[in-house]
């Protein structure tokens, strides 16, 4: 299983777009593709929250998380006809996006 995790900078104007598009576009694009097990989307806490759990500064607002039975169906999804359509509208509405890979190596999920 792998997890790729998405970051996303916003502008505060474009968080309930982005939660809607989400919901609407990029999920039900996702649940069709070959090996997708699951997908979150995360909003970082407000920054009052953040500096109350003394949380590392990021300019990242959201957080797409990814799951895949294995990279190769991951990579099969990058270069669907789906993606091609959803993630121009992900990456359109951020003022920066970065991304890294992960084997998931342990869980405790039930």
């Amino acid at each position: 299983m792998i997890v790729l995790q998405i970051y996303f900078e916003l502008a505060p104007d474009q968080a309930e777009a982005f939660q809607a598009m989400y919901r609407t576009q990029y999920a039900p694009a996702l649940q069709k593709q070959q090996g997708y097990l699951s997908s979150r989307l995360l909003q970082l806490f407000p920054a009052q929250v953040a500096a109350e759990i003394e949380a590392d500064p990021t300019p990242f607002t959201y957080q797409m998380e990814l799951v895949f039975d294995n990279e190769a169906n991951r990579r099969r999804w990058a270069a669907s006809a789906e993606h091609s359509v959803v993630w121009p509208l992900a990456s359109a509405m951020a003022r920066s996006v970065a991304w890294r890979g992960y084997d998931v190596v342990g869980s405790d999920a039930k």
